[in-house]
Order: C-alpha cells, then sequence, then structure tokens
C-alpha cells in the first residue's frame, strides 16, 4: 500500500454497470485512503466523469459544481419505473416523434426550468431517501425544484424509437427527468437508455482515465500524476494571495480586516506562496475563513 499523502482530485472515467460508490470503494482501498467522496453521482448505467475527491480536497466538494455536460439517448413509446433502462415497464404508446417535433419543442426547456426529481434518486423525503421510499412500493411525492439548462440539442435518430441528445446544465439537473419531461411534452413517453457525463466544470474527457488503468499506475506507484491539486480544479473561485504572516493568522481562524474597499465575495480561494491555504469569504470588508486545508 501506498503510504504517501495524497490531497487532490481524481477523475475516473466510470464504467458502465458500477455504482459511483462502489468506485469509491475500490480506489479507497488501493491506495489506503481514509477520506474520500466525490461530486455528483452516476447511476450505474451511466458512463464518463466522475469527480473523486481524495484526502483534504474532500473540503472542497461544495465548490465544485460548475457546468455539467451530457449526452444522453431517449427511447420513445415507453414509460419506465426508474425513467432508465434498468426500471420496468409502466406504460405504452405508439406515438413516436419526428426529428422535427422533436427540434421544436426543445426550446421549452432551455433556460431555468422546473423538474420533478425522479422517484428513484437520492433526493430526501422527510429524512428517507426516495429510491428506499420507492423500493417499497409507498405512495410519496417528490418536491419540484429549479435547473438551469444552458444548451440542449438532439444529435441524430439512432433508431425508429431512439433519438441522442447532449446538453449542458447546471449542478442538479436530472437528465432522467429531462428525457421524460420532453417525450411527455412530445405526447409521448419515453426513458434514458444511454447516459455519458462528458464534462465538469472545466473538467473534459481529456483528463479522465479509467479505473482499470489507474488500478495498474497504482501498482507501480505511478499514479500521483492523475491527482490534480485543490487549487487546478477550483480555478473557477477567485483567489486572493496571502504573505506568510496574514496566511499564519487565517489558518489560526482569525479574521482580516484588510479587505475594506472589497466588494462581499461568497466563495475565496485563499493562497500563499502558491499553495492553497484554505478557503474563505470576503464580508463587510473582512476576510473571513470558511475552510482550512492541511496540506
Amino acid at each position: 500500500m501506498q503510504s504517501l499523502k495524497i490531497d487532490g482530485w481524481l477523475f475516473i472515467d466510470k464504467p458502465i454497470g458500477i455504482s459511483s460508490f462502489s468506485i469509491i470503494r475500490k480506489i479507497r482501498k488501493l491506495i489506503n485512503i481514509k477520506k474520500i467522496g466525490h461530486a455528483g453521482t452516476l447511476d450505474p448505467f451511466a458512463t464518463g466523469i466522475l469527480a473523486i475527491a481524495i484526502g483534504e480536497a474532500t473540503k472542497s466538494i461544495d465548490y465544485l459544481n460548475g457546468t455539467k455536460d451530457y449526452e444522453f439517448n431517449i427511447t420513445f413509446g415507453e414509460s419506465k419505473t426508474t425513467e432508465d433502462l434498468e426500471g420496468e415497464t409502466l406504460d405504452t404508446t405508439t406515438k413516436i416523434p419526428t426529428a422535427k417535433e422533436i427540434k421544436d419543442i426543445l426550446k421549452y426547456f432551455i433556460g431555468n426550468i422546473e423538474q420533478y426529481p425522479p422517484k428513484y434518486s437520492s433526493v430526501k423525503i422527510d429524512g428517507v431517501r426516495a429510491y428506499n421510499l420507492a423500493r417499497k412500493n409507498l405512495d410519496f411525492k417528490v418536491n419540484i425544484r429549479k435547473t438551469d439548462i444552458y444548451d440542449l440539442v438532439c444529435i441524430k435518430q439512432v433508431n425508429k424509437f431512439t433519438y441522442k441528445f447532449k446538453t449542458s446544465c447546471s449542478s442538479g439537473t436530472y437528465i432522467r427527468s429531462l428525457g421524460r419531461d420532453i417525450a411527455i411534452k412530445l405526447n409521448s413517453l419515453g426513458y434514458i437508455s444511454f447516459l455519458r457525463r462528458t464534462k465538469i466544470s472545466k473538467i473534459t474527457e481529456k483528463d479522465i482515465i479509467s479505473l482499470d488503468k489507474f488500478e495498474e499506475l497504482v501498482h507501480i506507484g505511478n499514479h500521483f500524476k492523475m491527482v490534480l491539486p485543490i487549487e487546478s480544479v477550483l480555478d473557477g473561485i477567485p483567489a486572493v494571495y496571502l504573505n506568510n504572516e496574514n496566511a499564519i493568522r487565517f489558518r489560526n481562524g482569525q479574521t482580516l480586516n484588510t479587505f475594506v474597499n472589497a466588494s462581499n465575495i461568497n466563495s475565496l480561494l485563499v493562497i500563499k506562496e502558491k499553495k492553497v491555504v484554505g478557503l474563505g469569504k470576503i464580508e463587510s470588508g473582512c476576510l473571513v475563513p470558511i475552510r482550512m486545508f492541511n496540506i
């Protein structure tokens, strides 16, 4: 086992048929790390970018919440309990939309839209995960949520029943809900039969590695190059650079009143000599500590 301390972000190309949590467990064992987490679960049938925070990077999970891109297929003519290909059939219809019909309605799903998350999802209902209630066939309601869809296009027709799409959206968007609602808008039924996450914030498919390849690198001790520094992943957040004296005060939890002319900023990377110290915010002209990185 590797005993050297690792702090940073790893981006795995999640394979089909395995849960995000199973991948976390495997990597925890591979690199003998206790602190590990991920930003944004992918369903077992989905593939693509799984963002994994290691060590002190787990403190920054809430800050990796930028735009996410997906490619997905909607198969029309049938609805599923889970709103994806793994569910049981609920209903069927002979109404299969044309490419033109699809193109004409996609404009209604761009912008700030409302969604009902799938009943088979991790949304909590009175403290209980929705999927646990759904598996028990209990009757419950999932509250509506708002999300942002920045771009949505139909790429091509795959076969008589299936069309391929791509979208760029905010964190918290349910692609299964989007597919269901597109089908309903077309007076049809549909479910997600393919799903791949292709981008998270600035991270693209060129930055990812397969689980098998990462395991190979661990065995030869060459896996460190795949773990990106916290600050490189969160460079979309404004940064403030402190001298040694102020960095010590900040690390000790002290508020610094040296930003009297600055506007309020909710999230800041605090850096000293090109190394990240922690996360803070500007409030009433002061730099207020939020979290420290023990790096």
